[in-house]
């Protein structure tokens, strides 16, 4: 195959939106037609890594593994090609240190064939590593954790984890996770202590539901476990979790809880989990979410804190519907972000998994280093849970309807009070697709938050708890002004938090331009562009100022 010719547009100069608060800073361009597979981007120590497997033209089975490597300023000079065994595809990755690893399958089943390639960026040699005995699972789940890899998947709708010594070609499968009416909440790993955590959640002969925190080190030898099953009152069980960082020999567990047998959230509750297995829990509620309802309109809002009112002064605690998701947690010095949506989840063929959140497939990827990057398939987040990405079974997952309300953003310290909170109203908008549906840079007091809507680039600011604008729409730009946009491919668009206060937009577009002979052409590229946003130089428009 002919290696595309990269293009690395040197001008540094940046290019301000119509609004100043964005500006587009840096951009890079490979040719790839629309027809060809997006290359997946992901943050690498000192800029970021791009990788795709692209079959070869024509009737055959042939593909090559494609990738190249930028700067913080997207600049590169080199494109790698290596030929993969026909017939295989993509189904996972991870980068762990300075090694980027290819998990490949041929076929969609849990029988299929599987191999890795682990490919030095620093030497950039790259080899295969059979992986003959995993066992035959719907693979959910990929990880690397310093040369162990690390599987996680179902069998007979019963959880599975595997860890495979690439170096002894030793395989282990993790004890105790393995028993019906069980399910992995979330699969972290932690390089720099070499563990791996696992929050399990498992219900007993009375459909009482617990969570387990359990850690193992690279060898499958499990470290602890944590069970959390008094809660303050019976009724109530925790429906999700997110594992901090461990800090300080200590972790917090972080999610939403509700009311046992029925689909009502409460609120969000903080486990404080410390080095001897101990945890405390506090939980928060609509009576600790002053700006919950924030979204809706003054007359609309007034009249639902009367209705809370009236809740909170029978000692009653009101529920929040329809459905309210722990979507992601930054962890800084101070204490906690968390951020949640609240949205309809509505799927006609649904199957329910524990009878109790029927809908719970829009927890798949709220904050998996491996699900949360777009990569082949169509629309915002098509490949951030497992139905899309690896073709298992479970395409019932794929086939529903979530309407957002609302981003809510909670501000906790360590005790679990509550700094600030802010909402942001979603406008109802409607996906196919159960993620979170924006993206956050936070640094302890301004929220940029920002999502895609076809080829249109939203951005809301908060400040200090305080909503300076929201839902402000940005066109997608060139960086050369000699350069016009002819078309987008806004299947293939993805808009990530990168670092600090920069996003990372990627796609493919049609550009036309005049070449040397001052005769116009029609180039066909994915595209990488940094974003820089700054809230505090939105300047409000004139009607804005009018009605303040």
């Amino acid at each position: 195959m002919k290696k595309p010719a990269l293009i690395l547009l040197l001008s540094v100069t940046l290019v301000f939106s119509a609004f100043s608060q964005l500006m587009y800073v840096d951009r890079f361009e490979v040719p790839s037609i629309f027809t060809e597979k997006n290359f997946i981007v992901i943050p690498r120590q000192g800029g970021l890594i791009a990788f795709r497997v692209q079959p070869e033209k024509g009737l055959t089975l042939k593909s090559s593994l494609q990738y190249f490597l930028t700067d913080v300023n997207l600049q590169s000079d080199s494109f790698k090609e290596i030929r993969v065994k026909d017939g295989y595809e993509l189904t996972g990755y991870d980068l762990e240190g300075e090694f980027l690893y290819i998990l490949m399958q041929k076929g969609t089943v849990a029988t299929s064939d599987r191999y890795l390639i682990e490919i030095d960026l620093k030497s950039e040699v790259a080899k295969e590593i059979p992986l003959e005995n995993i066992y035959a699972m719907e693979l959910q789940e990929f990880f690397v954790l310093n040369r162990s890899a690390i599987f996680m998947g179902t069998v007979d709708v019963r959880p599975i984890v595997q860890i495979y010594d690439i170096a002894d070609n030793n395989l282990i499968t993790v004890q105790g996770i393995y028993f019906k009416d069980t399910k992995i909440l979330q699969l972290k790993k932690e390089s720099e202590f070499g563990v791996l955590d696992l929050l399990v959640s498992r219900r007993d002969k009375y459909k009482m539901k617990q969570i387990s925190l359990m850690t193992f080190d690279d060898n499958g030898n499990k470290i602890r476990e944590v069970v959390i099953d008094k809660l303050k009152d019976q009724d109530l069980e925790l429906v999700e979790g997110i594992l901090t960082p461990i800090q300080n020999y200590q972790q917090s567990i972080i999610g939403t809880f509700g009311n046992r047998k029925r689909e009502s959230y409460q609120g969000i509750y903080l486990a404080d989990v410390n080095e001897f297995g101990e945890y405390n829990i506090k939980y928060l509620t609509l009576e600790n979410f002053p700006s919950f309802f924030n979204y809706m309109k003054e007359k609309q809002k007034e009249k639902k804190l009367q209705e809370l009112e009236k809740y909170f002064a029978k000692g009653k605690t009101p529920s929040i519907k329809p459905v309210f998701s722990a979507r992601e947690v930054i962890t800084l010095n101070q204490g906690y972000l968390v951020y949640s949506d609240h949205f309809l989840a509505t799927n006609a063929r649904y199957t329910p998994r524990d009878g109790v959140y029927a809908n719970e497939s829009y927890r798949y990827s709220p904050n998996r280093l491996m699900m949360d990057q777009v990569g082949y398939g169509d629309g915002r987040y098509a490949n951030s849970f497992p139905g899309s990405r690896y073709g298992t079974s479970t395409s019932w997952q794929e086939l529903g309807e979530y309407e957002f309300v609302s981003s809510y953003f909670l501000y906790l310290n360590r005790d679990g009070e509550v700094i600030w909170d802010g909402a942001l109203d979603l406008l109802h908008k409607s996906t196919s697709v159960p993620s979170k549906y924006g993206e956050v840079s936070f640094d302890g007091e301004k929220i940029h938050y920002m999502y895609l809507d076809g080829n249109q680039m939203y951005m809301s600011y908060i400040k200090n708890g305080e909503v300076i604008f929201q839902n402000q729409s940005f066109e997608i730009e060139l960086m050369d002004e000699n350069e016009r946009l002819r078309e987008t491919q806004d299947g293939s668009l993805s808009l990530s938090h990168w670092m600090d206060n920069y996003f990372l937009l990627t796609g493919k577009q049609k550009i036309r331009f005049m070449n040397a002979e001052n005769k116009e052409e029609i180039k066909e590229v994915f595209f990488l562009t940094r974003i820089k946003v700054d809230g505090d130089l939105y300047v409000p428009e004139e009607e804005d100022l009018g009605e303040k």
